[in-house]
């Protein structure tokens, strides 16, 4: 026997044998289909894209350090950009404002394959970005980690002198904690890491698990760039591993803090 409600539909007073569990899982099925159609995911693509230049055209911008990373990508030096996934909202100024000072400079950033990760990569690409949606090997989304073609798709972008951008507690956390591949990733490619955020005098706190935080128009808003960029070694223990990874945690939050300090 069902454990779910096994309570009936009535239609126009009419009892029927389709029990209410079903119409409710019909009814979300549809509504899944519907928002993962190209047409309403390209609407929202470009509803997003609107939203975040409204943003920006419409608050006072402030950049801290930015001057470090210009560096880099100036000199076409590798760099990976990380930075917590509830601060993702305007990172795609930032690859914006640089390919326009360096047209030729690319930057790319890693996108899931499943539903909002392909929004979140198609809003990238608007801002000119090379999305590169990963996976894992068995493709189920409660999987973790970075399937073989994609990893050597960024890693061979990387050694070309490209930037990569990295939410290493997404795609779905836990919250502000190193889950992903990113040593790894800085490791095979010799590429810097960066540890960066922004914050918003202004925002929405969604209930998610990462606090999303979207930012409000009409605000200020404070981009922050730690100064001390990491290099991991080719040849490490997985005690560095750790130990690069604890240093990592602490550069984001410190950039988090820092950002958020701007404003008092």
């Amino acid at each position: 026997m069902s454990n779910h409600n096994s309570k009936k539909w009535r239609i126009f007073g009419y009892q029927t044998d389709i029990e209410w569990y079903d119409v409710k899982t019909k009814i979300k099925q549809l509504t899944r289909k519907i928002f993962y159609s190209f047409l309403v995911q390209e609407l929202l693509v470009w509803l997003i894209k609107i939203y975040i230049e409204f943003v920006f055209i419409t608050s006072q911008i402030k950049f801290t350090n930015f001057e470090v990373a210009i560096d880099s990508i100036k000199n076409r030096s590798p760099l990976i950009f990380s930075f917590w996934h509830n601060r993702l909202m305007m990172i795609p100024i930032i690859a914006k404002l640089s390919k326009k000072k360096y047209p030729n400079h690319n930057f790319m950033t890693l996108a899931s394959k499943h539903g909002d990760g392909r929004i979140v990569g198609k809003v990238m690409e608007k801002f000119g970005l090379i999305s590169v949606l990963g996976s894992t090997k068995d493709g189920r989304k409660s999987s973790r980690g970075i399937d073989f073609s994609s990893l050597r798709q960024i890693v061979d972008g990387l050694k070309r002198g490209y930037a990569l951008g990295i939410t290493p507690d997404g795609p779905r956390g836990p919250n502000q904690q190193i889950n992903g591949d990113i040593i790894n990733i800085a490791r095979i490619s010799q590429a810097k890491i960066i540890a960066i955020s922004y914050s918003c005098s202004r925002f929405y706190v969604f209930k998610s698990w990462d606090q999303f935080k979207l930012p409000l128009p009409f605000s200020k808003i404070c981009f922050y760039f730690d100064q001390d960029l990491i290099l991991v070694e080719r040849d490490i223990d997985q005690e560095k591993i750790i130990e690069l990874e604890k240093k990592l945690l602490d550069k984001l939050n410190n950039a988090q803090f820092q950002a958020d300090q701007s404003f008092f």
